[in-house]
């Protein structure tokens, strides 16, 4: 049964030229788990807002099923952080909400007003939304303490749970989910994954999360301008299938062009053949408007022009056909050799935040090459002690000593390192003409688009500044990298482009992160910050 049908979709916002997408047409069924992907800027979260009905499209049609109720989740949360959980819960039925708060303050009525109040609540079906809230809010791992506190309190991946508890109080009946995966932990991240596992409802997800779009989706589709592709399968069915589709095309292509040559030679034969017998064969002498010739000849030229125009519609028709291959995009970093055995030394180090211990006898050394991946839970310390290893923060106990071969590439979440006033070309470059093409180079392998970079990088998304802050350290030529959360805000090709370039990179990288397809990739060490301060190997 289909629940959201879309029909040749087209979109385009009024301050710009060109379409954003067109032709976009699928449907969503009672049982569909489909994953949303496309580059940056490609409008999957403006597809998922037509399809809520919030904006209109300007051609085409979606469909829902008759009163669909549909729950949604956006990319960035806006939940009321000055009221307790619970209270955000009771929210999501307004008429329960108001008379829970009076069942909350009986004594402030008279007998009559407390046993209205309390038939109400009943006739409203209070007592069963109760008990499905304690249902669902333990269900989600939230106990009673939990959820009397305020909601600004609690973590990313919990203030994500709290909205997806407050979604499913009201029974929707498809999921529309944008980037879920943000700001959520590796444990959320999890959680995450095992209820979208086990739900029920069918839903749509936007993410760049590819753990997440292997476990989860049953069918991927791609959105680009020109319209939507699905596949049937998950992540890594659709590399292999889209690849597979590549290659086929190519194969097609190819083949086009064997044949294309060989009629091309046929009908260069016959015309040369023709030329050469016309004068000898012409009724009237030398003929040389072949029309005129009733002979071979003629004949001959004739079957030329008709191989010529088989050739013409060939062509066309190979051109119509032909496979977009996209340009392998590629990059290296270049950077200095450091020629000691470590690199750096960390004894005993401790940071307080007012009463609070962030980090406590943090002691580690890092040797000349090692990758190690920072992990642990949001709130673990982890950006505070690269703040501290690479000098952007201090008042802390210990001692940090690097070797003086030492230059350091920083990237940090608060984007501290870029001037938004910038070009970007002037932000990673600096006026220097030979690293302008270099850096040129690496913006376009993070989908940086040559129109974006003599703009200021104050007009920039998210995710493109998180490109210009990358692409900024690449340029630099450090050979240590300290990196705070790489891949967040890029989309999937940006981010397989950036680890193929530091799996090639020869200096040490120290990096923390949250995406774990980054640290099965690149990490040989791992530093969970939640087990103790721990290090173990991978």
């Amino acid at each position: 049964m289909q629940i959201i049908r879309s029909d040749n979709i087209a979109f385009r916002y009024d301050t710009q030229p060109d379409m954003l997408f067109a032709n976009v047409s699928f449907a969503v069924h009672e049982h569909s788990r489909i994953g949303l992907i496309g580059k940056n800027g490609c409008g999957k979260s403006t597809l998922v807002d037509i399809l809520r009905k919030v904006i209109n499209p300007v051609g085409g049609v979606v469909y829902h099923k008759p009163e669909l109720s549909i729950g949604y989740l956006p990319q960035e949360l806006d939940l009321p952080i000055t009221k307790s959980g619970i209270s955000f819960l009771w929210d999501s039925n307004p008429t329960l909400a108001q008379l829970k708060q009076k069942i909350d303050h009986l004594e402030n009525f008279t007998p009559a007003q407390v046993s209205s109040i309390l038939s109400q609540f009943e006739r409203n079906r209070g007592y069963d939304f109760g008990i499905t809230l304690e249902k669902i809010t333990t269900r989600f791992g939230f106990d009673k303490k939990m959820l009397q506190r305020k909601i600004s309190s609690l973590s990313g991946g919990e203030q994500t749970r709290l909205a997806l508890c407050s979604i499913l109080m009201k029974n929707p009946e498809v999921l529309l989910l944008d980037e879920p995966t943000n700001h959520l932990d590796i444990e959320a991240l999890k959680w995450l994954e095992n209820f979208l596992n086990e739900i029920k409802i069918p839903y749509i997800i936007i993410s760049h999360d590819r753990f997440i779009l292997d476990s989860c989706v049953s069918s991927i589709l791609d959105l680009s301008p020109s319209g939507v592709r699905s596949y049937s399968g998950n992540y890594s069915f659709y590399k292999q299938e889209k690849e597979r589709k590549l290659h086929r095309k190519i194969h097609i292509y190819e083949e086009q062009k064997k044949k294309i040559k060989k009629l091309k030679a046929a009908a260069q034969k016959r015309t040369q053949w023709a030329h050469s017998h016309q004068a000898e064969t012409g009724s009237e002498g030398y003929a040389p408007v072949y029309e005129c010739v009733s002979n071979l000849a003629k004949n001959a030229m004739q079957q030329a022009k008709n191989l010529q125009r088989r050739v013409e519609r060939q062509i066309e028709e190979a051109d119509a056909e032909k496979p977009f291959i996209e340009k392998k995009r590629a990059f290296h970093f270049d950077n200095e050799c450091i020629k000691s055995r470590w690199i750096l030394d960390v004894a005993h180090l401790t940071k307080n935040f007012v009463s609070k211990v962030i980090l406590k006898n943090i002691d580690l050394q890092i040797e000349n090459g090692d990758r190690v991946a920072i992990i642990g839970k949001n709130g673990s310390g982890k950006s505070t002690l690269l703040k501290a290893l690479t000098g952007h923060l201090d008042g802390f106990e210990g001692d940090i000593t690097w070797s003086p071969q030492v230059k350091i590439g920083y990237y940090s979440q608060d984007y501290e390192n870029l001037n938004f006033d910038n070009t970007v070309l002037e932000e990673v470059a600096h006026g220097d003409k030979q690293k302008q093409t270099f850096a040129r180079t690496v913006l376009g392998c993070l989908y940086i688009s040559e129109k974006l970079i003599l703009n200021p990088v104050k007009t920039l998304s998210i995710g493109e500044r998180s490109k210009v802050a990358l692409v900024k350290i690449i340029v630099s030529g450090a050979n240590v990298l300290v990196l705070d959360e790489p891949t967040n805000h890029l989309e999937i090709a940006a981010r397989e482009a950036l680890e193929d370039a530091l799996e090639s990179y020869t200096g040490s990288i120290i990096f923390a992160t949250h995406d774990r397809f980054l640290v099965e990739k690149l990490a040989d060490r791992v530093i969970n910050m939640d087990v103790m301060r721990k290090e173990y190997s991978v």
